[in-house]
């Protein structure tokens, strides 16, 4: 199913950007209000008046702050201003990740890990795990990337740790150097699949250029699960292969002076497929004033009888320098 921005702007990657935008740009006075707000509760904080912090914590949580709401859980976890109470923090934890906020999504599946005010519960702290991991929060990407891979589900675990490692979680790099090469493990690779791989994503670029959908569509399987996130949005989306397709083509049947260019792809390699990361650029519209965008592109890819062919999509689509 489509999310709402999605359903309402079904014009192309430019519309919907520009959709987005426009709710984006109206809501920028509040933020920054809201913003100034935090510094100034966050200084008085840092001076230790608690008293003081949480009070200012509170109004702006109860106004739907998730910054405000997540620290309010940090102060009870710690007992500052107010009695330690976890099962309060977990409250305000909980309010924070409901709210969409990625680092309390992570402390909600801490708490339901470590059994904090609750009961341990594994299955719903791996839940609030891949919640945050999808948000971006690194630390949640590298502990369920670790636990996937420990769980044998290497391509998942690597994608995650992966994901980790590319934002600087230093645990994360530290483990992909260590497995590169290793005895038990190799993620490079083969020459033969890494050439299959290349030739596939000569010929979707091929296609993009010659702004041809369905040529792009062309190396997915047909149950490819596709999942894209719009720039401004925390949601993904999930979409059919007709869908992706149609996405393309609306987008060429609408914008002029169309450029695109992949980076060099990254891939690593496990048992049972490999995995494909790459960054798009697509330039539209006037070359004097375009709208830029960066496709952060992940694809699980399988090699059979020389032929690579993408099974899993994953495309988060930013302005560029987001």
């Amino acid at each position: 199913m489509f999310t709402a921005p999605l359903l309402h702007c079904r014009s192309g990657m430019l519309l919907l950007m520009l959709c987005t935008g426009a709710s984006f740009a109206a809501s920028q006075d509040r933020v920054a209000k809201e913003m100034v707000q935090v510094l100034e509760a966050y200084a008085v904080y840092k001076m230790g008046q608690y008293d003081d912090a949480y009070a200012r914590y509170l109004k702006l949580a109860k106004a739907g702050n998730r910054q405000g709401m997540l620290n309010l859980g940090n102060m009870h976890a710690a007992g500052q201003g107010v009695a330690r109470d976890q099962a309060q923090a977990l409250l305000w934890y909980q309010r924070a990740a409901e709210a969409g906020d990625a680092t309390g999504m992570f402390e909600v599946a801490r708490a339901y890990e470590q059994g904090l005010s609750s009961k341990a519960n594994q299955a719903v702290a791996m839940d609030w795990y891949r919640r945050s991991a999808e948000a971006d929060n690194s630390a949640a990407q590298w502990l369920l990337g670790q636990q996937l891979y420990q769980q044998g589900e290497h391509l998942q675990g690597l994608s995650w740790i992966r994901s980790a490692a590319q934002q600087g979680e230093h645990a994360a790099r530290l483990f992909l150097d260590t497995l590169d090469g290793s005895a038990n493990h190799d993620v490079a690779a083969s020459a033969a699949n890494t050439s299959a791989i290349l030739a596939a994503l000569a010929t979707i670029d091929a296609a993009a250029q010659a702004q041809d959908a369905q040529g792009i569509v062309s190396m997915l399987s047909p149950e490819a699960q596709i999942r894209v996130r719009l720039p401004d949005s925390a949601a993904w989306n999930n979409l059919s292969h007709a869908e992706w397709a149609a996405l393309w083509q609306a987008t060429f049947d609408r914008v002029e002076n169309y450029h695109y260019r992949r980076a060099e792809p990254e891939l690593l390699a496990a048992e049972d497929g490999i995995l494909v990361f790459s960054i798009i650029t697509e330039q539209l519209g006037a070359s004097d004033a375009p709208h830029v965008l960066e496709l952060h592109e992940q694809a699980l890819v399988r090699v059979s009888a020389g032929r690579a062919l993408i099974h899993a999509l994953r495309v988060d689509i930013r302005r560029q320098g987001d």
